[in-house]
Parts: structure tokens; C-alpha cells; sequence
């Protein structure tokens, strides 16, 4: 159960409205309204938690009430005596909370990793021998063995074809068929490796009733192939009963796996390879009315989406919100126009006036930098590596022809500017990490907004997200990150110091 399903729950078990909440715990009802929609995430040092685990456990005094608790929070997590409810309930719901933070941290080590490193490889797949359909226009096979043995038909004949075509696909039943055996996992990316190569796309929707850790560890599986390009993924934004579980595996002019199941149980359950044309056509009529009901989930782009990606990133920036960043270096944002406008007039960027649109982002954050928090997250690396141009201007290599790094007295010139927006814009502020990491991952995050993620080591790749559930998990993954005493009170002056300090160091050590 989510943080969100289980304050609804709470809420629901004791009668509780937004209002009523809001009053008891000092919080807007607005506020309620986004914790209770999973549009925000419980803090684990925030007062009002205890607050509301207090009104909560004040209100459960009928027998059916603590039942019904009970039954949700499981007997083990429930304490014999009463004044140790609040505790308790406190407890239950940061549960996930904590546990959907230690999730993103594990995405993101695996997506800057070899795992996603990789675009799929014009020759991949062909060590893979491709399966002949059986004849007729229908077979059936049954249980875990019998869905991967229908998906490796499916896939070898898609494979086959020298026409591409747009292959839709969905499943909101169990993934064990896919993730519980290593030899079928190699073979199902084969295929699918082999599919795009050959000009195939893939429109794929997402089930995000799954708990987050499932769900990223689904994108995670994925993310190879999503670095090709070819992939299109969405959502279904509302909630559905969980109960009937549906697969739609469909190639529109080939063939379509289809299984149904109940639940988990999906064992013997059968799952049917249409390859009639009539059939087959149905289905994708019938996946594409869901599809109209869907969102993306998130748009995918490589180094070919020059254009497009430029554009995302300045509508994503237009909107007023806070801000968290976090690159591997420090943000082009935060960088003099005279140093920013040297830099990108070397970079490769072939249809697009760069240097027109850098200014227009610029004049858009000190915009909002009037109205809005903008929190930077940087590391200070050592003089001599920075001497030694080991630091990498953020973004340089994300869709150009490759990476830049700083000499001395440019990362200087930045670090300089940095204190002059500290000393000029309440607004902004710097948290300096402690510690020196090559993470190769960049987070930016828009609270309310969403979230742009990019894998900064060759190949890049740039994810942005606005999903409820995942955008908000990665804002608190940068804000666990800062802190909650660091981002109520920045203290930009004593930021401002620590940078001048490392100046003074920095131009005594490369003397």
C-alpha cells in the first residue's frame, strides 16, 4: 500500500475530512488533498506526522475501527497498549516513504551504470535463432512456461518481417514470467533488440498502481531499449480495481498474445496466439482505446532529439514552481552569460540558435528566482583536478557531440557568479555536498511539475517525467538529499563564505 492509499485509508476508517485533518495537524487542505492524491510524500522528521498518527489513533475507538487498523497495519506492527498507537501508525506510514527513497537512489545507480549504458547494437540478436509460427490461425499455451513460450514466437516472427511496423504492448499481470529466469530474459532482449534494429517502434503502457520500486525496476529493465529511441511509453492516470489482470501483446500486422488472470494467480492461466487477421485487428482496436484514455509517462531523448529536447526543458522551466537541481558539476543556469556564451558557441548543436535560447532561459529562471526557491546541489572538487581539467561542464555532453570541461579560471568564474546570485536573490540557494562522486546522472526536479533526468556518461539519454508518484519520488530523493533543516534555512551567507574560502584556496594552490 502507498503513502497516499494509506492516509486515505486513515482517513476514510475515521471520517475524516481534508478540513478537518488540515485543522487538527496545522497543514493546509490543500496540502491534505496532494499527501492523500500521492502528489506529495511524508517527511520522516516532520512534526505534523506524529500529529496526525495522534489524531488518527484518537479517533479509532470503535471495535470495528481497530479491526479494520488491524487488518492494514497487520497485528505484528500493533502495539498491546494504547498509548503506543500513534507510534505505531507513524510508523506504518513512512514505511514506504523511506522505502520509495532508497528506490530512486537505486535507479539512478543502476541508469548511470553499465546496465543503461549500452544503445541497442545494430547487430544484436543474431546469435538468437527466430521460431517458425506454428500452423493455424490460434494456439494455446498455458501457465509461466507457456506465456514466454507465446511471447517467443510472437517475437521471432515480428523479427522476421522486413516491413516495420508500431508493436503495442501492456500488462498489468504478474512480471515473474519475465524477471524470475535469466536464460528467457537474455533471449526476450535479444528479440527485442532485433525487432527495433530492424525499424520496429514499441508503444508500451505502463501499470503505476504497481508499487514504485516495481515500477522503476520495470523502466529499469527497459531503459537499454529505451535509449533507442523507438519506444514510446505511457500510463493509465486513474485507478483500476487490481482485481482482473489483462496481457496485450500486439503486432497489428503479424500476430497478438493475449492472457487474462485474476489476481497474482496467473500460473495456469492461458495465454492465446492469435495470428488472424480479424482478430488481431480487434485487439489493436482495442488497445488503442485504451491508449486515447492514457498519458505519457515520460519522453525518451538521445542525441538525434537535439530540437526536441530543447524545447521540453523550456517548457518545463516556463511554469512557476521550486526547483531542485543537482548536477555533476555546476547548472548552466547558474553560469555568467560571458562564460556560457564562449562554451556553447563550441558545442555542436546544428538546427538550433543555442546562444538565443540560452538567453531566453536565463531571462526565465531570474524570473522566477522572484517568486520561487531554486536550490542547487553542488560538489566543490579539489584545486588540482579542476587545474587539471577533470571537471565537466554540466550538460555539455547530454546532445552534443561530446563533453567539455572547465579550466581553472572558467570553474572560477562560475563558483564567482554563484555568490553574486546568492548575495543578490533570496530565492536561491546552494547546498554543497560533502564527499567527491562521479555520479554520472543529473536530477531536476520542478515541485508539482516534474522531473528531468539525464545519464550524463556516453550514451546520454535524458528522461522527463511528470507522473504524480515518480516526480514527487524524486523530489524527495533531492530533498532527503539537502535536508530539511538546510532547505528552510539555506543560510546563503555562510554558503557565500565557504565559496569565497575555496577560492582563496584554489588561487594559493595553482599559483
Amino acid at each position: 500500500m502507498k503513502v497516499s492509499e494509506k492516509l486515505d485509508f486513515l482517513m476514510n476508517l475515521t471520517k475524516t475530512t481534508n478540513s478537518a485533518l488540515s485543522q487538527a495537524v496545522s497543514l493546509d487542505a490543500s496540502y491534505i488533498s496532494r499527501l492523500r492524491r500521492g502528489e506529495r510524500s511524508l517527511r520522516k522528521k516532520e512534526e505534523y506526522i506524529k500529529n496526525m498518527a495522534s489524531y488518527f489513533a484518537r479517533h479509532c475507538c470503535e471495535p470495528y475501527q481497530h479491526k479494520a487498523l488491524c487488518d492494514a497495519i497487520s497485528p505484528v506492527l500493533l502495539p498491546a497498549e494504547e498509548s503506543a498507537l500513534p507510534s505505531s501508525i507513524a510508523r506504518w506510514l513512512l514505511a514506504e516513504n523511506e522505502k520509495d527513497i532508497e528506490t530512486i537512489e537505486n535507479f539512478l545507480d543502476g541508469f548511470s551504470g553499465s546496465k543503461a549504458a549500452k544503445v541497442v547494437p545494430q547487430a544484436a540478436g543474431a546469435e538468437i535463432p527466430l521460431l517458425k509460427f506454428p500452423p493455424g490461425d490460434m494456439d494455446v499455451f498455458y501457465g509461466i512456461e507457456g506465456k514466454r513460450q507465446a511471447v517467443i514466437y510472437f517475437l521471432s516472427q515480428v523479427a522476421a518481417r522486413d516491413k516495420p511496423q508500431t508493436l503495442l504492448l501492456f500488462s498489468d499481470e504478474a512480471t515473474d514470467w519475465m524477471t524470475t529466469s535469466p536464460q528467457f530474459a537474455a533471449r526476450w532482449f535479444s528479440l527485442m533488440t532485433r525487432t527495433l534494429v530492424r525499424g520496429n517502434r514499441i508503444k508500451i503502457i505502463h501499470t503505476i498502481n504497481r508499487d514504485l520500486d516495481e515500477m522503476m525496476s520495470a523502466i529499469s529493465q527497459w531503459m537499454p531499449l529505451y535509449m533507442s529511441g523507438s519506444i514510446e511509453p505511457y500510463f493509465y492516470p486513474k485507478k483500476r480495481d487490481g482485481i482482473f489482470k489483462r496481457t496485450l501483446f500486439i503486432a497489428p500486422e503479424t500476430a497478438a498474445v493475449i492472457s487474462n488472470s485474476i489476481g497474482s494467480t496467473h500460473t495456469g492461466a492461458a495465454n492465446i496466439l492469435f495470428r488472424e487477421e480479424k482478430a488481431v485487428k480487434s485487439f489493436a482496436d482495442e488497445y488503442n482505446q485504451y491508449l486515447a484514455l492514457c498519458r505519457p509517462l515520460m519522453r525518451i531523448f538521445t542525441a538525434k532529439d537535439e530540437e526536441a529536447y530543447l524545447k521540453t526543458l523550456s517548457e518545463f522551466e516556463k511554469e512557476q514552481s521550486d526547483t531542485i537541481i543537482k548536477t555533476e558539476s555546476l547548472s548552466l543556469l547558474t553560469m555568467p552569460e560571458s562564460l556560457a556564451r564562449s562554451l556553447l558557441l563550441k558545442l555542436d548543436f546544428k538546427n538550433t540558435d543555442i546562444l538565443g535560447y540560452h538567453k531566453a532561459r536565463i531571462a526565465t529562471f531570474l524570473k522566477n528566482l522572484r517568486s520561487n526557491r531554486f536550490t542547487e546541489i553542488i560538489q566543490l572538487t579539489p584545486p588540482q583536478a579542476v587545474a587539471g581539467g577533470k571537471v565537466k561542464i554540466a550538460f555539455s555532453n547530454m546532445l552534443s557531440s561530446g563533453a567539455m570541461y572547465y579550466t581553472g579560471e572558467e570553474y572560477v568564474l562560475h563558483l564567482k557568479n554563484l555568490i553574486s546570485l546568492l548575495d543578490s536573490f533570496p530565492n536561491f540557494h546552494i547546498y554543497i555536498a560533502d564527499g567527491i562522486r562521479d555520479e554520472g546522472y543529473t536530477v531536476y526536479a520542478r515541485e508539482d511539475l516534474g522531473t528531468i533526468v539525464a545519464k550524463t556518461s556516453t550514451p546520454a539519454v535524458v528522461l522527463a517525467m511528470n507522473e504524480n508518484n515518480m516526480a514527487a519520488a524524486f523530489w524527495d530523493f533531492l530533498l532527503n538529499t539537502v535536508g530539511k533543516k538546510f532547505y528552510e534555512n539555506p543560510e546563503n551567507q555562510r554558503t557565500a563564505d565557504r565559496l569565497r574560502a575555496y577560492i582563496r584556496e584554489f588561487e594559493e594552490d595553482i599559483k
